[in-house]
């Protein structure tokens, strides 16, 4: 069930994502095909260059994974791309106080290890097709 959830909810955020401003759109390489994959997710707070978001199934989240094996990804903030490099962190209170309450409420409802995404957006943060990988 909460596969067809997903299918069907996730088009429709990924199409309002920058338009709004809790929903982003993360995009990543895929660690076997290469290919880009591109999710989206609830934005966290930004401090400078450093943007937060939550993986609420942390490690275990198929775009978690591509971080792992490419760690370069972009962000769309705004309506526009943002490349930047992303590491997975464990979670903590501080920064998740600071997230929206629909950010915060997944890791306490579904979280299944759940882990921040840390992304250091790239100074001269060029609008690309594609992360380099």
């Amino acid at each position: 069930m909460a596969l067809f959830f997903w299918r069907l909810f996730n088009p429709v955020a990924r199409a309002l994502a920058g338009w709004t401003p809790w929903w982003v759109v993360l995009e990543t390489t895929g660690r076997r095909s290469g290919r880009p994959r591109q999710v989206p997710l609830a934005r966290g707070p930004q401090d400078g260059s450093t943007v937060w978001l939550v993986s609420v199934h942390g490690r275990h989240a198929s775009f978690a994974r591509n971080i792992e094996a490419n760690p370069r990804v972009r962000l769309k903030l705004a309506r526009r791309w943002h490349s930047g490099i992303a590491a997975l962190t464990p979670l903590e209170d501080q920064i998740l106080s600071r997230c929206s309450t629909y950010a915060r409420m997944g890791p306490r409802v579904v979280g299944i290890d759940s882990a921040l995404v840390r992304i250091e957006l790239d100074q001269q943060s060029a609008s690309t097709r594609r992360p380099p990988g």
